[in-house]
């Protein structure tokens, strides 16, 4: 039986902010989409005169500046001091500042690093976090934040979610045969792939919600978020569940408690390829909400990857203050089975909440809930903590089995782990994985960082087992969560190595596939049936006690009762470090 989640607390939004090709604020951008507009323009490079795909372009933006742009932008309306409040600056993105790998240092594109010099530029004091989850990340980071804020570790979040695609993202979606040569057509049955855009989106979220916040020209609205959760497939690192389980198990976390007659509409990923946008309509027939209308607003401004969850979240917000669906734009005839309601023509609703998803590679899906709280302003004072509170939480969390490998050496339990020496001429990876594993020859498929989260998770799983403390029950109830300085630096540059000679343009989907960190999450989940949450955090440097808290609030979800986590980080073949352990929580 479903258990009810304990804690129904909800975040408010400040603030928010959209820098799009559409325009420079939230307010913009809405009318914009609510004019049917598109920036979806044929990007400029060709290949046998055809253009590499559709894309929706600042073109001269710089990432890190468009990023603090949008942040300082919503700061300023939200009416918060962030240099005197516990506030903490969290960072979605699929690939940051990639574009620029090969011109400068590496650590400078780190994007802890990034996120470190934005946070300092806007005056938080905080040390940062990002979330590099593929497409989910600007949903993933939204949850983190409310997460955070609920269980009072912090007073404010700043969640800005940016990407800025040019050569090196959009060669990898060619690669991958996912890109449209026209404008893209959500869940139509003409759709032949996705358009790519650049944006950067901020919320500011609190558990205070003060006057200015009310009455600033950003948010005159009211609104909360929460109810988001995360789960994988456990079935492709680059296709989605046929059956949709991930997505459909986050639905129905998030309609817990839920009256579906409220919901105005389900804002859909909807990229506009085939099996992604078939993977949605199964989930929400599955679900039973094939009632509620369904849109998706890529047509618009294209995929802007971990910009998307943030900026997609605020226009919703926006139409519901304006009463209205927004069409699918591109939209004609349905193009996935399953029964559900897609139209391309706006339409007028009463109804004041929506749910938010999406889903990316490395199986990973996120569901949001946001709804309108019809407040007036003079109930509020800057004093007056609303939002609910602090969550009811009653468990704690305790560590359990440890491994610790680098180059050079590894050790389980504290206890040095052996290694046969007639086989560690390929490498101690490879050496390792010969002597517990060598019946997964997806192995050697993987990247260095796969790898070396799939050996420690295995050396892990032993342990865990050997001890008998594994039940049939986990595949449910574990999630998998990652904390790392470099990303996939190792990969990032054997993947441009492919693309850097103009004579020779042949980008390697399979390499470009494990440029995403949080692949190593799907690897793992995929191996060991894992359908829990899997999420990839970036630091600017090993952090234990920021590490932990996220860790215990990623018990938050009541489904959760185990967590294989720790620092995943691999620079290169000489430089690398796994330091996992299982966290396991207990009821008090």
């Amino acid at each position: 039986m479903r258990a009810k989640m304990k804690q129904n607390v909800m975040v408010s939004v400040l603030a928010d902010n959209v820098i799009s090709p559409l325009g420079g604020t939230s307010e913009e951008n809405y009318q914009a989409v609510k004019e049917g507009k598109s920036a979806i323009r044929a990007y400029a490079p060709m290949t046998a005169g055809i253009p590499n795909g559709f894309v929706a372009s600042l073109l001269s933006s710089d990432f890190e500046e468009l990023a603090f742009r949008s942040a300082q932008k919503a700061i300023d309306a939200s009416g918060i001091n962030v240099s005197s409040t516990r506030t903490v600056f969290i960072l979605s993105s699929t690939k940051g500042a990639i574009e620029k790998l090969g011109q400068t240092e590496d650590d400078k594109l780190y994007l802890g690093n990034i996120a470190q010099r934005i946070a300092a530029r806007l005056g938080i004091q905080l040390s940062p976090i990002v979330v590099c989850n593929a497409c989910i990340s600007g949903l993933a980071a939204m949850i983190l934040a409310s997460r955070l804020l609920v269980s009072k570790k912090y007073d404010y979040a700043v969640v800005c979610g940016a990407d800025c695609p040019n050569r090196f993202i959009i060669s990898g979606f060619q690669s991958l045969n996912a890109m449209s040569a026209f404008s893209c057509q959500p869940f139509d049955i003409e759709r032949q792939g996705l358009n790519l855009g650049e944006a950067a989106a901020t919320v500011v979220l609190g558990r205070e919600i003060t006057t200015k916040s009310v009455n600033n020209g950003c948010r005159r609205q009211v609104w909360q978020i929460g109810h988001g959760y995360i789960k994988n497939d456990a079935y492709h690192i680059s296709a989605p569940s046929k059956t949709a389980e991930g997505l459909y198990e986050a639905l129905l976390e998030t309609m817990n408690g839920i009256d579906k007659r409220n919901i105005a509409f389900i804002n859909a990923h909807g990229t506009a390829t085939l099996f992604n946008d078939q993977m949605e309509a199964i989930a929400i027939h599955r679900a039973e909400l094939q009632d509620i209308p369904v849109n998706a607003l890529k047509g618009y401004v294209g995929h802007t990857l971990g910009a998307a969850g943030i900026m997609e979240t605020i226009l919703c917000m926006k139409a519901v203050d304006d009463h209205t669906v927004l069409g699918t734009r591109g939209y004609e005839e349905v193009g996935v089975s399953g029964r559900i309601q897609l139209s391309s023509k706006h339409h007028s609703t009463i109804k004041t909440s929506f749910i938010k998803q999406l889903s990316g590679f490395g199986g990973c899906n996120a569901t949001l809930y946001a709804q309108y709280v019809g407040v007036k302003p003079q109930e509020f004072s800057d004093s007056k903590t609303n939002g609910g509170g602090s969550a009811n939480i009653s468990y704690s969390v305790m560590k359990k089995h440890r491994v610790h490998i680098t180059p050079q050496g590894i050790w389980l339990d504290n206890k040095e782990f052996i290694i046969d020496k007639e086989i560690t001429q390929n490498g101690l990876l490879t050496a390792l994985y010969k002597q517990i594993i060598g019946n997964y020859p997806k192995y050697y498929k993987m990247d260095g960082l796969c790898r070396l989260g799939f050996v420690a998770s295995e050396l892990l799983l032993k342990a865990e087992r050997d001890e008998g403390s594994f039940t049939e029950d986990t595949n449910k109830t574990r999630a998998i969560v990652f904390f790392n300085r470099s990303s996939s630096i190792a990969s990032d540059k054997k993947y441009l190595a492919s693309i850097v000679e103009k004579d020779n343009y042949f980008p390697s989907p399979s390499v470009f596939v494990y440029t995403l960190p949080n692949i190593v999450t799907g690897e793992i989940a995929i191996r060991n049936g894992y359908h829990g949450e899997t999420s990839f955090y970036i630091l600017p440097h090993k952090n234990e006690l920021l590490m932990q808290d996220i860790i215990e609030t990623t018990f938050m979800d009541e489904q959760t009762t185990s967590v294989l986590t720790g620092w995943l980080d691999y620079e290169d073949s000489e430089h690398f470090e796994a330091d996992l352990y299982i966290a396991y929580k207990q009821n008090v």
